[in-house]
């Protein structure tokens, strides 16, 4: 594909192909399923295996003496019953680390209104009081019929559903920043062909251990990306936002990040703004011809990915030099430098 060459159309150039590519979604596949998650029992896999005992033994006498086997033998297998019943991964981490204990109320009522268990990381051994015990919360949870019932042939693949299941959960946390994740992985294409730093959800603070100074009046402030280059003061601001239109005012945005870009300026660092979504920007055309006008680099989904990002980072001539290998020659050529911003009207 030939270059585009955004940076040295017209505001009304940059509008049309903005609204001509709009997104009508904000979900890449990194917005599904975020596989980090998917851990936390690698540690364990012996212990998982030698579950396996447990599938499908229907009499209850044998179950009980293979439980009980398994626990003298093993008793880290306690540390997976979170897992089988889907325990969030704090939670997991609070119990294995010993910071708290799993506190369950019962209605028996000769018993006592709660019941507590440990799951600590460090167990060695297990009395038979205790194996009891535990015993009877895996009857009590639900695993026991899992076991006899349910479960086919694996531990291993019943906790990997588990923990995406519990991932999925997240989405509606990931919904906010489901736009940055679709964006994220051309930031670091495009960042690690040049040679450059990328910093994700950072205060601008940060860039002070690499030799910015970075003034008080930003330094607490969050960017979404931060491109740069140690030890120059070469950085550029980028803001990744979606939206469907629901409540959304295309001039309050244009003018926030326009006072953003300017408040970042003064300090010596560039913006850019990343925006999508066809609910809010197809009827916008004089909104977002404003945001050309006035901002320096504005762009969407369509413009990042097919080399927009690129072109700032290397043709740009208030900040090409971030994207100068330190361990390269940085060639500038006489056309580079005479090669202009988009105008400004």
């Amino acid at each position: 594909m030939a270059a585009l060459n955004f940076l040295t159309k017209t505001a009304d150039e940059l509008t049309s192909i903005f609204v001509k590519h709009l997104l009508i979604t904000n979900r890449a596949f990194n917005y599904y399923v975020d596989w980090s998650n998917v851990d936390g029992f690698e540690d364990y896999l012996v212990e998982i295996h030698a579950l396996d005992v447990l599938i499908g033994c229907k009499d209850d006498n044998e179950f009980k003496e293979r439980f009980e086997s398994l626990l003298k033998k093993l008793p880290q297998t306690i540390l997976l019953f979170p897992f089988l019943f889907g325990l969030a991964k704090a939670e997991r981490r609070n119990l294995n680390r010993g910071r708290d204990r799993l506190t369950i109320i019962q209605d028996k009522i000769d018993g006592d209104d709660n019941l507590t268990y440990e799951f600590p990381c460090d167990i060695t051994a297990l009395t038979d009081k205790q194996i009891e015990s535990y015993y009877d919360f895996f009857i009590r949870m639900g695993l026991k019929d899992l076991y006899q019932h349910e479960l086919e042939k694996s531990t291993l693949d019943y906790i990997i559903g588990v923990l995406v299941g519990l991932d999925s959960n997240g989405r509606k946390n990931r919904g906010g920043k489901a736009f940055e994740l679709a964006c994220q992985p051309i930031f670091e294409k495009v960042v690690n062909q040049h040679g450059l730093m990328l910093l994700t959800q950072k205060q601008f603070v940060c860039l002070r251990d690499y030799g910015f100074e970075i003034t008080d009046d930003i330094a607490n402030r969050k960017a979404d990306f931060i491109v740069f280059k140690p030890f120059t003061n070469k950085a550029i601001n980028f803001e990744v936002n979606f939206y469907n239109g629901t409540g959304s005012k295309p001039e309050e945005i244009i003018d926030s990040y326009i006072n953003r870009q300017n408040d970042l300026n003064n300090v010596g660092i560039e913006f850019s703004l990343v925006t999508d979504g066809k609910g809010c920007w197809t009827s916008a055309t004089n909104q977002l011809n404003k945001g050309f006008r006035h901002m320096k680099y504005l762009q969407n989904f369509y413009m990042l990915k097919n080399g927009m990002l690129d072109e700032i980072l290397t043709t740009s001539p208030s900040i090409r030099a971030i994207a100068c290998k330190l361990s390269d020659n940085c060639l500038i050529t006489p056309w580079m430098l005479s090669l202009p911003i988009h105008p400004t009207f």
